[in-house]
């Protein structure tokens, strides 16, 4: 919550507080209450635990890393598949959690995974406050990213929330000139996912516009303002070592999704075009990755450029994936859309009604297949 005080102030802006969590509470409640009416009605009659709700698909794989670190063993179910595949910051911060509160390692990463989602609304309140919008659409972007297609993620044991928590950090503080904070949180961000390493794309398109092309022949000038740049390989350069010293692949995670999951890289539209010929899932992952990219359009008419080419840089990595799954949960992490979405649609009751009531039930239909264990939810 440090994220909503202003710089030089020192007080909290409790107003936006209570906004931020009343709309994580009840977006969660109704996701939960979603999910148990589903395993009631659609399922097998039997009501889990809600825990369990929390825990699908890549779960198990965080859990497998925190228990017992990274091992060479293969899924049985799925050979070539390894936990190599998985970066480690996520599990890395589970095990403190746990010794800390006494929690089992589920508990603990449910826990880790809120906290990092309510940090995340706190620092994206602040962020388009610092662009200088108003609270009205600050909490509007915040209403947005709860009901975020796929967004149950972030309250999963997922990276989705930890992932986006280092995101907003790293984009506020360099916006901010906190050249340290930002590095520091641009580093932990590429140990968290690949594409953490593609803020470069946005730190090198602000550098430029707030110091002009010259800058980047001399860095030397400004030279604080590229510490970010410099430090945000540094999570995956680390990575790539521990992967080396202990299998003698470097970049055994791209090799083990390669094996075991089958990701091949390919030429981006070629891929859409494919994807678009694929499986009912594949189709639909395809169409919502392109919605919210006419979505990020936005930021031009908003001048934010260099949020709009980090978006653009995302998406066109994440097509250029030979394999459409998660298309939708790898982009609508990009906040900036929301962001963009929040302040076309303030003062506009109509659309601001409208647009909520499309992600809610876009967002429960998902609940309701995450829950069933479908693909489409994944």
């Amino acid at each position: 919550m440090m994220a909503l005080v202003g710089r030089g102030l020192d007080r909290i802006d409790w107003l936006a507080v209570g906004g931020i969590l009343g709309l994580f509470v009840l977006t969660r409640i109704a996701l939960i209450l979603i999910g148990v009416m589903t395993q009631a009605t659609l399922g097998d009659g039997v009501i889990s635990p809600l825990i369990g709700l929390g825990c699908r698909w890549d779960c198990g794989w965080y859990l497998s890393i925190a228990q017992d670190g990274y091992t060479m063993q293969d899924n049985p179910g799925s050979p070539g598949a390894t936990v190599y595949a998985f970066f480690p910051m996520l599990p890395l911060l589970m095990r403190p959690i746990a010794s800390i509160t006494g929690l089992g390692l589920l508990e603990s990463a449910l826990l880790l995974t809120n906290l990092c989602f309510i940090a995340t609304l706190a620092y994206l309140h602040r962020y388009v406050l610092l662009l200088g919008y108003t609270r009205g659409v600050a909490m509007l972007a915040v209403g947005l990213l709860c009901l975020a297609p796929q967004g149950f993620v972030f309250s999963a044991v997922y990276t989705e929330s930890v992932f986006l928590l280092l995101l907003t950090s790293a984009m506020f503080h360099l916006r901010r000139e906190d050249y340290i904070r930002a590095g520091l949180a641009a580093a932990m961000l590429s140990a968290t996912r690949a594409n953490g390493v593609f803020f470069i794309v946005f730190a090198l398109a602000w550098s430029i516009h707030q110091f002009g092309w010259r800058s980047v022949l001399r860095p030397w000038r400004q030279a604080e303002a590229y510490l970010p740049i410099l430090l945000a390989p540094l999570g995956l350069f680390v990575w790539w070592c521990y992967c080396w010293w202990r299998t003698g692949d470097a970049f055994a995670q791209v090799s083990s999704v390669g094996h075991g999951w089958g990701w091949i890289g390919g030429f981006f539209a070629e891929n859409i075009w494919w994807n678009l010929q694929g499986s009912a899932e594949s189709v639909f992952w395809t169409i919502s990755s392109l919605c919210l990219f006419l979505a990020s359009l936005l930021l031009l008419r908003l001048r934010l450029h260099a949020e709009f080419v980090f978006c653009l840089a995302i998406f066109i990595l994440t097509w250029s994936g030979g394999v459409p799954n998660s298309m939708l949960r790898y982009t609508m992490i990009l906040f900036p859309i929301w962001i963009a979405i929040a302040r076309h649609i303030d003062g506009r009751s109509g659309w601001t009604a409208g647009v909520f009531g499309v992600l809610a039930m876009f967002n429960g239909f998902l609940m309701v297949e995450w829950t069933l264990g479908s693909l489409l939810s994944i």
